[in-house]
C-alpha cells in the first residue's frame, strides 16, 4: 500500500530553492564563480506622527538593512545629495514636520541622517534611518531652527541639503479650567441649552476652549454648527464659547422673515481687496496667507478667498447668488453675561482678566443669522499671454458672455456659446457654497456650470439651509460696572488705531506679499529667499495682534520693528525692509530695429535686444514664431544672404534676445554682390522692481 504525502507551499520552497540552485551551479565554470545566497530582511520604519498610536501594519518595507544592500556586490559609490528638504517657514504650534527626498542610491536603499540647528548654534543629529520625514515637538519659547539632511550607504554619505531657516514661536494657552473651577458647571448649562435650542450650520471655525480636555464637558458637539449667543473672536475669526446666561428669563430667540430675501450680482474684480469684499470675507483675521493661519482652521469664507487670490495678471469675475429663507434673532437681558464670569473673571482695569474673558468668550457674541443658501462662482483666466489691448478685449468678451447667460434676477439659461468662450480663454472656475445641495460646488466645471447653477437654485430646501449671514454684538457692561468705560472691562479691539484695524493692515500686507512672491514660479523662476524670511516676520507681527496678552506689541506696520530673534535683521523696521527687498514683478517690453547691409564682403551679426536690467527675464507665456514660449517675436522685412549661414534667435543672457547670423555676398562678377538683413525684435519680459507696499489707512 502506497503512502500519500501532502506537500504544503512552505515545504516546496526549499525544494524549489535547491533545484534552482543546482541548475545554476551546473552552468557555472568553477566553484569560485558561485555567488553566496543571502536572505535580506525588510527594514521597518514607523509612520505614526506625534501623539499617534503605532499600528502593527504601519511599516515601510526597504530592500535591505545592511547600510548599503545589494548582497555581496553592494553599492559602488555613496548616494547622491537629497534633492529637497522642506520645513515650514513659521509655526506657533508645538509640533511641526520636516520632509525630504532621499538621494539617489543607484538601486540600493539609502539611510538618511537629519540634523537640526537651534538659534544658529551647533548641529545635532535627530534622526538616522530609512524614512523621509520626522515630526518635531517643541517647548514654549521663540527660536530659530534650521535643518539639514544627507543620505548614506556602506560607501559613505552624500553632501548635505539645507532647509531654509524657520521660526518656532510656541506659546501655550493658559488652562482656564484649572484657574476657574466653575467653567465645567457653565459647560453643563450650555449643553442643556444646546440640547433644546436651534443650531445653525456654518462654515466658521471654532477654537478649542483653553484648557478643555477630553474629561471635561464639550460645549460644541458638532464643529460645523453654532448657536445664537456663541462668542466670536473677531481677530482670529473663530467661534468661542457661549458666555451669555442662557437660563435668564429674558434670554429669547425669535424668528422673522428675512429683510432681504434674495440677492444676485455679477462683478468684475478690480484687485484682491475688492475680491475680499465680493466674497464677503469679514474684517477678522481670516485672509492672511501664512502656514499659521491654516493651523487655526480655515473658515469657508477664507477658503473661497484663498482659492481665488492671484496676481494682477489674472482677469476675474464673481457671480454670487444668495437665497435667504429665515431670519433668527437673539434678544438678551440687561445683565446678559453669566454671573460667575462677572464675579470671578471680569475686573476693571485688569489686563489678565480681560485676556481670560476674551480667551473664553471672544470679543462679541453672535446675535442674529439668516438661513438659506449661497453660491459663489469665480470665473478666472490668466492674461499673461495677452498684450494689454488683447487682455481688455478678452475681459470684455467674458463679461458680456456671463451677463448674457445670467438674467437680472439670477435665473440662468443653458448656452453652448458660454462653454466655447470659457474654453477659448482657458477659464477656470472656483466654486464655493454655503448651504444648498451638499457637495454641489465641488463638482462644478466649465462644462457643466450652468446646469449645476440651476440645480443649486432649484434644490435648496429647508433640509440643507445654512447660515449665509450672521451678525455679532458687543458684550454689554454688567450693571455693576456702569461707572466704567467698555475698555476698562473688556479687551478693546476698536478704533482706527485699535487691534482689529492694525490686523486689517497686516492682512492687506500679507495679501500684497503673496501677490509679489507667488508669480515667480508662474514664470519658471526660483522664488527669492526674501519671500520666505519676510513671510515669517509678517506672521509674527500678526501673532501679536491675535494674542490678547501681546496686544501692546500689535503695532501699525509703519512703526513695527522685528524682534531679537529674527530671520531678517533684528531691530529692523519691517515695512522698510519689505519695501526694499520684496520686489514686485512688472511687465516690460522693448522693441529694436536692425538693418544690416553688406557689399562684396561678409559680416558676423550678433545683435542684442535687452530689457532694462539684468534682473529682468523673458515672459515665457508670450512670443510667436521662433520666439514662441520665449517671450519674443521677429518681424523680418528683408533677408538676402547668398553665401552665409542661417539665422538664429535665443534668450542669452536671460534678459536679452540674441540674434545671430553670418552674412556673406556672392562672388563677382556672376554672384550676388550684396547681403541684407532688416528685421525687428519685439521682446516682452518681467522685471522685479522696488515698489512700496500700500498701507490701509
Amino acid at each position: 500500500m502506497k503512502t500519500l504525502k501532502c506537500l504544503t507551499v512552505a515545504s516546496l520552497v526549499p525544494l524549489l530553492w535547491i533545484s534552482t540552485t543546482q541548475a545554476q551551479e551546473k552552468e557555472q565554470v568553477t566553484s569560485t564563480q558561485k555567488a553566496e545566497l543571502q536572505r535580506i530582511e525588510p527594514c521597518i520604519e514607523p509612520l505614526s506622527g506625534p501623539n499617534e498610536i503605532q499600528r502593527v501594519d504601519e511599516i515601510i518595507p526597504i530592500d535591505d538593512c545592511d547600510g548599503g544592500g545589494g548582497g555581496s556586490t553592494g553599492p559602488y559609490v555613496p548616494p547622491g545629495t537629497p534633492s529637497s528638504i522642506t520645513s515650514p517657514v513659521y509655526t506657533n504650534d508645538n509640533n511641526y514636520r520636516v520632509t525630504w527626498q532621499p538621494g539617489y542610491g543607484g538601486g540600493y536603499s539609502v539611510r538618511n541622517e537629519l540634523y537640526v540647528q537651534t538659534n544658529n548654534g551647533s548641529w545635532s543629529k535627530v534622526y538616522d534611518g530609512y524614512g523621509s520625514s520626522k515630526y518635531f515637538t517643541e517647548s514654549a519659547g521663540k527660536k530659530i531652527k534650521r535643518h539639514r539632511v544627507r543620505s548614506c550607504n556602506s560607501k559613505g554619505c552624500s553632501s548635505y541639503r539645507y532647509s531654509n531657516k524657520m521660526i518656532v514661536n510656541y506659546k501655550p494657552k493658559p488652562n482656564l479650567y484649572s484657574k476657574y473651577s466653575f467653567l465645567s458647571t457653565l459647560d453643563q448649562k450650555n449643553n442643556t441649552y444646546q440640547a433644546g435650542a436651534q443650531s445653525f450650520k456654518t462654515v466658521l471655525s471654532r477654537d478649542t476652549p483653553a484648557g478643555q480636555t477630553s474629561g471635561t464637558f464639550s460645549t460644541t458637539t458638532n464643529q460645523d454648527r453654532f448657536f445664537l449667543g456663541d462668542g466670536y473672536d473677531l481677530v482670529r475669526g473663530a467661534l468661542k464659547e457661549t458666555c451669555l446666561n442662557v437660563e435668564h428669563p429674558d434670554f429669547e430667540i425669535v424668528q422673522n422673515p428675512p429683510l432681504q430675501p434674495s440677492t444676485f450680482g455679477i462683478d468684475y474684480v478690480n484687485n484682491n481687496r475688492h475680491l475680499a469684499e465680493l466674497l464677503e470675507v469679514s474684517a477678522s483675521a481670516k485672509v492672511g496667507f501664512t502656514g499659521d493661519d491654516f493651523s487655526l482652521g480655515l473658515s469657508g469664507e477664507k477658503e473661497r478667498y484663498v482659492k481665488s487670490v492671484s496676481d494682477e495678471q489674472h482677469v476675474r469675475f464673481v457671480v454670487k447668488v444668495k437665497n435667504r429663507r429665515e431670519f433668527w434673532k437673539l434678544n438678551t437681558p440687561t445683565d446678559a453675561i453669566y454671573p460667575q464670569l462677572v464675579n470671578q473673571v471680569l475686573s476693571p482695569n485688569d489686563d489678565e482678566a480681560k485676556a481670560d474673558f476674551r480667551e473664553r468668550c471672544g470679543d462679541n457674541f453672535i446675535s442674529s443669522a439668516n438661513l438659506g443658501s449661497a453660491l459663489y462662482l469665480v470665473f478666472m483666466f490668466d492674461a499673461k499671454k495677452y498684450s494689454y489691448e488683447e487682455r481688455e478685449s478678452k475681459k470684455a468678451e467674458l463679461g458680456l458672455k456671463i451677463g448674457d447667460i445670467f438674467s437680472a434676477n439670477g435665473a440662468a439659461g443653458s448656452s453652448s456659446s458660454l462653454k466655447q468662450t470659457l474654453d477659448n480663454l482657458q477659464v477656470t472656475i472656483n466654486a464655493d457654497q454655503v448651504g444648498g445641495p451638499p457637495g454641489l460646488a465641488a463638482s462644478i466645471t466649465t462644462a457643466n456650470v450652468m446646469d449645476k447653477y440651476n440645480q443649486f437654485v432649484q434644490n435648496t430646501s429647508e433640509s440643507n439651509w445654512a447660515a449665509v449671514d450672521f451678525a455679532t454684538t458687543n458684550y454689554q457692561r454688567p450693571t455693576v460696572y456702569n461707572n466704567f468705560d467698555h475698555s476698562e472691562i473688556f479687551a478693546d479691539y476698536r478704533g482706527t488705531q485699535g487691534i482689529l484695524a492694525q490686523m486689517r493692515r497686516w492682512l492687506d500686507i500679507s495679501v500684497q506679499h503673496r501677490e509679489r512672491c507667488d508669480p515667480w514660479g508662474d514664470y519658471g523662476q526660483s522664488t527669492p529667499y526674501q519671500c520666505g524670511s519676510s513671510q515669517a516676520e509678517i506672521i509674527i507681527a500678526m501673532d501679536t495682534c491675535r494674542d490678547t496678552r501681546e496686544w501692546d506689541n500689535c503695532k501699525h506696520p509703519v512703526t513695527y520693528n522685528t524682534g531679537n530673534i529674527s530671520i531678517t535683521v533684528p531691530g529692523t523696521n519691517l515695512l522698510n525692509w519689505l519695501n526694499a527687498n520684496v520686489k514686485k514683478l512688472n511687465q516690460e517690453s522693448v522693441s529694436e530695429y536692425f538693418d544690416h547691409h553688406v557689399h562684396r564682403g561678409s559680416i558676423q551679426v550678433n545683435d542684442l535686444t535687452c530689457l532694462s536690467a539684468s534682473s529682468c527675464f523673458a515672459n515665457k507665456h508670450r512670443g510667436f514664431g521662433a520666439g514662441i514660449g520665449k517671450g519674443f517675436n521677429v518681424q523680418t522685412f528683408e533677408y538676402d544672404n547668398p553665401k552665409g549661414s542661417g539665422r538664429k534667435h535665443n534668450i542669452s543672457p536671460q534678459y536679452c534676445v540674441r540674434s545671430e547670423a553670418y552674412l556673406k555676398t556672392g562672388n563677382p562678377p556672376f554672384g550676388d554682390t550684396t547681403a541684407d538683413w532688416r528685421y525687428r525684435v519685439n521682446f516682452e519680459g518681467v522685471c522685479p522692481e522696488t515698489e512700496n507696499f500700500v498701507i490701509v489707512q
